[in-house]
């Protein structure tokens, strides 16, 4: 497979020398939620709980080697039932070891074992994919003498149905996000990994817009969707193209939900340097942000992370398609302050700021309802 466009990159922030964040009390909190969400994921809990017993130190080395013990396994299981020509089986071994080969390269791709594992991780994704339902096709586009690579997948039932896009986050590549809640809406849906991330031919720059405006040309020619009814959704730091695209492309979207994205605030030196001391990430989200934006250190980031802004590049008081912003007002990640600098600037929109919640509103109560309305939205501004 081709890599992601960052593939010889190498750079990991160290936590506080002497810190051991999977005993410290100061990362407990991003501990638990880890261990929480790993498991959602399908990991084993006990198993997961033996690597975070395990562990005295977020060193990509022994991070991968941990997960990747738990993966081997499977995939080889899947061989074995797959020579018996045990199909379904095979896939839901293949699905375990893409899951665990997953956590192996988490949170982002900056050394060579987690590039590895994420290698592993696609292979074995690509193989358990065969058994979904609706299917899954592997859709490759040209773009710049290398490839935009997306998962498409078409809602039962629907002749030529609405697209949406799914991109997002830095750290959930696409062979780890389901889909399946557009689908139950009567939604296509085209998965892709956000510019520096996954299989992303580009980095995280200001003008990476490109990507998506490539992919839109190309779901525009594919007679079995209704491509002149798309939508956009970005989800976490992916968020900031579902907001962006909502300006670039207009006239060819009707629709783009910005969830809990950056917008201009989180890219400023003060926001930057309160996530020096961020435990609740667990990881140093420095870290992946200095990944997925192609700089070599934090100094590189400060200086160039304010291009990234969409106040800066003069787009807020530009027309948009119709928007939808979601996060909660106590997001440690991503500022909360994005949403109101983006309601009170350029056209009406439509938002949805969870008092009690974190990033994208999670720990709240209404996070799952939340969710639910997204799709709403995105349903009745593509089928109407």
């Amino acid at each position: 497979m081709e890599m992601a466009a960052g593939a010889g990159a190498v750079l990991q922030l160290k936590a506080a020398t002497g810190v051991n964040p999977f005993q410290d009390p100061a990362y407990a909190a991003g501990a638990k939620a880890r261990l929480r969400e790993f498991v959602g994921r399908g990991a084993d809990p006990d198993a997961a709980a033996a690597i975070f017993r395990r562990l005295t130190s977020l060193d990509a080395e022994p991070w991968a080697a941990e997960w990747t013990k738990l993966a081997v396994p499977f995939e080889r299981q899947g061989d074995e039932l797959e020579s018996q020509g045990k199909l379904q089986e095979a896939n839901k071994a293949y699905q375990m070891a893409a899951t665990y080969y997953g956590l192996a390269k988490f949170p982002a791709i900056n050394h060579p074992e987690k590039q590895a594992a994420y290698r592993k991780a696609v292979e074995n994704y690509l193989k358990a994919a065969r058994s979904l339902d609706p299917p899954m096709e592997r859709v490759t586009i040209p773009f710049e003498g290398k490839q935009i690579i997306g998962y498409l997948r078409k809602p039962k039932g629907v002749t030529r149905p609405p697209i949406v896009i799914a991109t997002g986050g830095v750290d959930v590549y696409k062979e780890e996000r389901n889909t399946s809640d557009l689908l139950e809406v009567g939604l296509a849906a085209f998965s892709m990994d956000m510019p520096g991330a996954g299989e992303c031919p580009v980095w995280n720059t200001p003008d990476a817009e490109r990507l998506y405006t490539a992919t839109i040309d190309y779901l525009l020619t594919r007679d079995d969707l209704d491509a002149q009814r798309m939508g956009f959704v970005g989800r976490s730091y992916g968020g900031y193209w579902g907001g962006k695209m909502a300006y670039v492309e207009r006239k060819r979207l009707r629709a783009s939900a910005q969830l809990g994205g950056p917008i201009h605030y989180t890219f400023e030196e003060p926001w930057l340097r309160g996530l020096q001391s961020e435990k609740e990430y667990f990881w140093p989200l420095l870290d992946s942000m200095i990944y997925s934006n192609h700089v070599k250190d934090y100094d590189e980031l400060v200086k160039t992370a304010p291009a990234m802004s969409l106040k800066a590049q003069g787009w807020l008081d530009k027309p948009c398609a119709p928007m939808l912003m979601v996060n909660g007002e106590k997001d440690p990640w991503i500022s909360p302050q994005e949403i109101p600098l983006l309601l009170e600037t350029g056209e009406p929109k439509t938002a949805r700021l969870i008092a009690d919640g974190a990033h994208m509103g999670r720990g709240s109560r209404e996070n799952a309802r939340t969710g639910r309305m997204v799709m709403e939205w995105l349903r009745a501004r593509l089928t109407a």
